[in-house]
């Protein structure tokens, strides 16, 4: 009795990987806070962001700070040489780039081989552009979405059209164009800017007073000082009149995440919130002024708080 055996070769292969063009033909284009289309060779990163999709966009429409933003972005291609295609401007670098394309503050460009085990299809992504072809020198960007801009399925194409309804959760959508902002204000974003991005402790730690000016980063942060080069607080002490002290001081405005704390003390060791009324106003400051008798003691401060 003969006795067939059959064997079965099974072959295991990977899905073939997805391709993702980004792509504003015949869609809204980019352009500066103004209204100005970007340059060609501006950066631009292509990614998504690792936080809970159900609260992603919100975070990501409060969050300024770049850092933070970096250390949850999940790139696509960032790093490659030659990201995206030969048509992005110089067809190199390591993120994709506005290459005016088919006019003025378009981009188009596709990246290919997305492996749906990096990036799952369906993922919501984000397009986040830059004025500056290095995004780390940039002072403006935007950051972008649309229900349409998902990841490829494996074997699939997608294409990212900014002719779809885009939402713009750090910029503006209007009149055609996708406006970005200046880079936000915050305690991380200013170090990063005079310091570079992953500069010491030593100088960028709020206390930290590298040109020993005695004033603190903190403070020469809310009071738009230059910590490059030794400045003076924003405080002032006079004598108006026979009998009193006034302590002036500037209270930043609009700033988010900073509180200044203005207070006194007739022995340096309680103090005391100061009573201050606002005498002037521009668009950085409020002038503060507090008086006291030259009768009693009298020692005035300020401190600056960060606040989530």
């Amino acid at each position: 009795m003969k006795r067939l055996f059959l064997f079965f070769i099974l072959l295991a292969t990977s899905a073939s990987a997805g391709t993702l063009t980004l792509s504003s033909v015949g869609g809204s284009r980019f352009a500066t806070k103004t209204g100005a289309l970007i340059s060609t060779g501006c950066a631009v990163r292509l990614g998504t962001f690792e936080l809970p999709a159900a609260s992603r966009d919100a975070v990501l429409n409060s969050q300024g700070d770049y850092a933070w933003l970096k250390s949850v972005f999940k790139p696509l291609a960032e790093g490659l040489i030659g990201a995206g295609s030969a048509a992005q401007a110089s067809g190199s670098g390591s993120v994709l780039r506005a290459n005016g394309f088919p006019a003025a503050g378009d981009i188009f460009g596709s990246i290919s081989g997305i492996d749906p085990a990096y990036l799952s299809p369906d993922t919501q992504l984000y397009v986040w552009v830059f004025n500056h072809s290095n995004p780390d020198q940039a002072t403006q960007w935007g950051l972008f979405t649309a229900a349409e801009w998902t990841a490829p399925p494996a074997l699939g194409n997608r294409t990212l059209s900014t002719a779809a309804s885009v939402q713009a959760l750090q910029g503006t959508a209007t009149a055609g164009q996708l406006r970005l902002i200046d880079v936000p204000s915050t305690y991380g974003n200013w170090t990063w800017q005079n310091y570079s991005l992953g500069a010491p402790a030593n100088l960028t730690q709020a206390t930290a007073d590298p040109d020993g000016d005695g004033v603190a980063n903190l403070a020469e942060y809310a009071w738009k000082l230059n910590p490059a080069a030794r400045s003076s607080p924003r405080t002032e002490l006079t004598t108006p009149a026979a009998g009193t002290f006034t302590f002036r001081f500037k209270r930043p405005r609009n700033l988010p995440g900073v509180t200044l704390i203005a207070e006194c003390s007739t022995d340096l060791k309680t103090w005391q919130p100061a009573s201050a009324a606002v005498t002037a106003s521009d668009a950085d400051f409020d002038t503060l002024e507090s008086t006291a008798s030259t009768a009693t003691p009298c020692f005035w401060r300020v401190r600056f708080e960060t606040t989530p």
